[in-house]
């Protein structure tokens, strides 16, 4: 869904910048600090993908729901008026 599309990204994104941060304050020399930042990169898009697919599971569909029950009220209103229209005419035909 568009609301989650972009979950993964920002969390793989902050792992990564914190990795990138403590390598650098710990003074890792550069294959290790690479080595590093790499797995984290790993590590956080799964947890990303994780979350979004939790997300979407549990959030998403309270919000879909609340759509469906909007169109069907939509619907009703419809078919009340249908209805109405239907009985003007059955009206105007016996007169």
């Amino acid at each position: 869904m568009k609301r989650t599309k972009y979950i993964p990204a920002i969390v793989t994104l902050t792992g990564c910048l914190a990795a990138t941060i403590i390598t650098f304050l710990n003074r890792y020399d550069a294959l290790r600090s690479m080595i590093i930042i790499l797995a984290s990169l790993v590590v956080f898009y799964i947890a990303g993908l994780v979350i979004k697919g939790l997300a979407d599971k549990y959030l998403v569909i309270e919000q879909e729901i609340i759509n469906e029950e909007e169109a069907e009220e939509g619907e009703e209103a419809d078919d009340s008026s249908e209805n109405a229209d239907s009985k003007n005419e059955k009206e105007e035909k016996t007169e």
